[in-house]
């Protein structure tokens, strides 16, 4: 089994033993990704980011075109309320607002319909001065174990998936896009075995239609083998509550999350046995 130094092996063990053991740490994350949801600071960073407007498609492509570098917009009084404040002189970014109005012009609580759009100005934050915006609880994983990623590219690589290395944009650590893996310099070993977690999982009828499950089963699965080779994943509970699962969930995939961890392990680590 690759440690930590590459070099040293742990003691022959069977895939029953691995199996036990898998559920073990799965049932670990579980309780630290709880203790993680009900910490002080991720408390105030989900409230905080909760006031942020999810913008459609077209608007999120607008929002790029007029500012590339963009991370976090709202519209001025938005911002107000959050102690921000626009810097005088600063160019809104336009976008499209719904106009609603209601069905029946003399009833205020017959429905809302829409009537068309009108073009609003919002504003990165960036552009904006006041008080800060909390900073997100550790979700990275930059421990690097060269060895094992070697394996873990050529696991890969076996089931035609190709993975670049490439500079990616907003602290994006790693991506999957289907039979191609993108990963950042700057990232840890612990985010390949996330993507590779995606295109195991995740390209087929059966995924997770919601995105916080498929991400909580790709870092679930990178943080079961992050542990089996002894690799740093203390993040891994931030990252699953960052995207709004907690333990019952955790549990409720423990099958797939089992599965893909022991194809994985399997397959690079020779010390495992077949005998059940």
């Amino acid at each position: 089994m690759l440690t930590k130094t590459e070099t040293t092996y742990a003691p022959r063990f069977t895939s029953a033993d691995l199996a036990n053991s898998i559920t073990e740490r799965i049932e670990e994350l579980a309780r630290s990704t709880d203790v993680a949801r009900n910490s002080e600071k991720m408390i105030k960073y989900l409230d905080t980011y909760s006031r942020f407007h999810n913008y459609s498609i077209y608007n999120i492509f607008c929002i790029m075109m007029a500012y590339p570098d963009a991370t976090q917009v709202a519209g001025f009084h938005r911002w107000r309320s959050m102690g921000r404040y626009v810097r005088k002189g600063e160019k809104g970014i336009p976008i499209l607002a719904p106009i609603l109005v209601n069905e029946d012009p003399d009833d205020p609580d017959s429905e809302k319909v829409l009537r068309g759009f009108k073009v609003v100005r919002v504003f990165d934050v960036s552009q904006t001065d006041g008080e800060p915006l909390p900073e997100p609880p550790n979700w990275k994983s930059p421990e690097k174990n060269k060895k094992l990623e070697e394996k873990l590219i050529q696991f890969a690589n076996k089931r035609g998936i190709r993975v670049s290395v490439v500079k990616l944009r907003g602290g994006t650590q790693g991506v999957s896009k289907g039979k191609l893996i993108e990963i950042d310099p700057s990232a840890g070993t612990k985010t390949l075995i996330h993507e590779i977690g995606h295109e195991i999982l995740h390209r087929d009828e059966n995924r997770p239609t919601e995105s916080c499950l498929r991400e909580l089963e790709a870092e679930s699965v990178a943080y079961v083998v992050c542990k089996h080779f002894g690799l740093e994943i203390s993040s891994s509970p931030n990252y699953i509550a960052l995207h709004g699962a907690d333990s019952e969930m955790i549990m409720g995939h423990l099958e797939r999350i089992r599965k893909t961890s022991i194809e994985i392990i399997k397959e690079i680590d020779n010390e495992i046995t077949t005998i059940d």
